[in-house]
């Protein structure tokens, strides 16, 4: 709004000013005076330049101050002098090139300090602050180059902070720099341009944390690391490892045996075809995520390696992922299973053998697959089962219920795929699901008519059947659905707003969003509740007299209508709220009308009986 002062028309008791994006190139002890019940201020990209004494002397409140994007010259020892608590600072994008340039005196109980994307060049001044209440530092896409031991000794009896120094070149860090410290999380990725990955992990030795972040980005120039770099984690003690991006020249030699703590590993897009670690035990793993790599077979990620896994992501594999009987044997607890987007290729008849000892598995994701040839019943090796995602793949049945052992699944997606919706069998079992996807089917002869499809998910709550070329179902198709809380039938052929065929209407998100309805029938939506909704965005609504009640109900019932700015009449775009109609005569008008009418009637029988009694006499001459 480029305003220069607060308006006045901001009241002094306001509490959250978002006054980003308008300029105020100095901050003085007067510019929020009469606001003192400020507790939250972002003053993103205001040109601010500089900052002077007790600015906020009458914001006791305030806790979260935004400075992001301010071209900073000078801050004034007590700038931040007022607040009582201060917790939260954001001086991001903000040029300042020291931390001395940061008065600390005022902020003792600041928890999160953000200065990302400023020129900070050492960690030159980190002494002044009072870390003790400090959870999260962000130091990302700086110009920090070097870190000392000593640099850090104001960490070193601090615990669970959060440090963030991705996207600095840094040129060395000083073997055992982060030596005793104990952080929640640790993020250095993006750092490796200028500086070799074994003195990194050198100068990470004796570092306690919960996350470790030791990726890279795309634009980052690719690093080769040899399994001797290593060496170093063996001193670091870490749970959750991220090294996205990496490539590694040689993983079977290193000693994975030495990370006897870590409980995630993610390996995304690290160019692995293979995974061989060196141990002589199982490992404690219990989140392997390989996503976006070039495995042939699931087979080569030697499971049997990880048998306390209970979570495992290949999604994304570039080459064709095949999946071979008894690969995942060892994995007797996974209760997760991502394998979308890899075209995934059963070895043979699927799924049972492929997943074989997988008898806690909880969620399964075979989405994005090849076409598959489903043994019968084929997730009879998968009984716990909760979530299975079929989606945009392609199955042949070997008998009409596949699903009949999975009494727990909840949620079932079969969008996109050639499920046939004339198999009233094939939900049979299904006695739980909450969810059921069926997108994208294609509804032979576009009426869907199959009264007992339905039958087998007496539970469902959201049923999603757009994109189906639906032209009409049957009156009692959705009746026995009595828990029915969202339909979705948008994208379809349908010339037809139907309710009646629900069992309740009293708390129901209809969804016929994108079909062909031209009018609505006024009594299909009178029954609505007040916690339920329809959208008919993106139909050929005619705005005429013949639509005057829906248009009437519409306007009086906002509340119940989504995408009501999309709601428009055909052709001429214009909302149909604010469609102008003239479809009824005032009250007196047609009164007068009908007594016009009847005077004239009156009068015509009048005149005829004159006219025949005249016509007698004449022939009585």
């Amino acid at each position: 709004m480029n305003l220069h002062v607060i308006p006045d028309e901001i009241p002094n008791s306001v509490q959250i000013l978002k006054f980003s994006f308008n300029y105020l190139p100095a901050l003085y002890n007067f510019t929020f005076q009469r606001l003192t019940s400020l507790n939250y201020l972002d003053l993103t990209r205001c040109g601010i330049t500089f900052m002077y004494e007790d600015i906020f002397k009458y914001q006791p409140d305030l806790a979260a101050l935004i400075l992001i994007g301010n071209p900073l010259v000078f801050i004034a020892a007590r700038a931040f002098s007022g607040p009582l608590a201060l917790k939260y600072l954001s001086l991001a994008q903000s040029k300042i090139q020291s931390l001395s340039d940061i008065p600390s005196d005022n902020i003792a109980y600041l928890e999160v300090l953000d200065i990302g994307g400023s020129e900070i060049r050492s960690l030159d001044g980190l002494s002044s602050f009072h870390c003790q209440n400090l959870h999260s530092l962000q130091l990302d896409m700086n110009s920090i180059d070097r870190i000392r031991e000593d640099d850090l000794a104001p960490l070193r009896n601090v615990h669970g902070m959060s440090i963030s120094f991705k996207g600095n070149d840094f040129v060395n860090i000083e073997p055992g720099a982060f030596k005793s410290l104990n952080l929640s999380s640790l993020d250095f990725s993006g750092c490796l341009s200028k500086m070799d990955f074994s003195s990194l992990l050198k100068g990470l030795e004796g570092l306690k944390t919960n996350r470790l972040n030791l990726g890279l980005y795309e634009t980052d120039p690719n690093v080769y690391i040899p399994s001797a770099a290593l060496q170093s984690l063996c001193t670091i003690f870490v749970t959750d490892l991220d090294f996205q991006l990496q490539h590694f020249s040689d993983l079977n030699n290193f000693p994975f045996d030495c990370l006897e703590w870590i409980k995630k590993l993610d390996l995304t897009r690290a160019h692995l075809d293979s995974l061989q670690f060196n141990m002589t035990g199982p490992s404690t793993l219990s989140h392997l995520v390989l996503d976006e790599n070039r495995f042939k077979d699931v087979c080569n990620i030697n499971t049997r390696n990880f048998p306390l896994l209970t979570h495992l992501s290949v999604s994304g594999n570039s080459k064709q992922l095949n999946f071979s009987s008894k690969c995942l044997e060892h994995l007797g607890i996974l209760e997760e299973l991502d394998l979308s987007l890899s075209l995934v290729n059963p070895r043979g008849p699927c799924c049972n053998d492929q997943l074989f000892g997988l008898s806690e598995l909880k969620l399964l994701n075979l989405s994005y697959g090849s076409q598959m040839l489903w043994s019968s019943q084929p997730f009879s090796a998968t009984p716990q089962l909760e979530h299975l995602d079929f989606s945009h793949s392609y199955y042949t049945l070997n008998d009409s219920s596949p699903f009949s052992n999975l009494q727990n699944i909840k949620t079932l997606n079969l969008s996109w795929s050639n499920t046939s919706l004339t198999n009233v069998h094939i939900f049979k079992g299904l006695k739980n699901l909450q969810l059921l996807n069926l997108k994208g089917n294609t509804i032979q002869g576009g009426v869907l008519t199959q009264t007992e499809l339905f039958k087998h998910v007496p539970l469902l709550e959201t049923l999603i059947l757009s994109s189906c070329t639906i032209t009409a179902f049957e009156e009692n198709l959705f009746k026995g659905l009595m828990h029915l809380r969202q339909v979705d039938l948008s994208e379809n052929k349908l010339v037809k707003l139907s309710t009646s065929v629900f069992y309740s209407l009293h708390f129901l998100e209809l969804n016929y969003a994108s079909n062909a309805i031209v009018t609505v029938d006024v009594g299909s939506v009178m029954d609505l509740g007040n916690n339920s909704t329809v959208d008919l965005s993106y139909n050929p609504l005619v705005c005429n007299c013949s639509n005057f009640a829906f248009i009437n109900w519409v306007i009086k019932n906002k509340i119940k209508v989504k995408h009501l700015m999309e709601t428009t009449c055909n052709g001429t775009g214009t909302r149909i709220i604010d469609a102008e109609l003239q479809c009824e005569l005032p009250v007196v008008v047609l009164a007068f009308v009908i007594i016009l009418v009847a005077i004239l009637i009156t009068l015509a029988i009048f005149c005829l009986v004159r006219r025949i009694r005249k016509y007698s006499r004449y022939s009585q001459l």
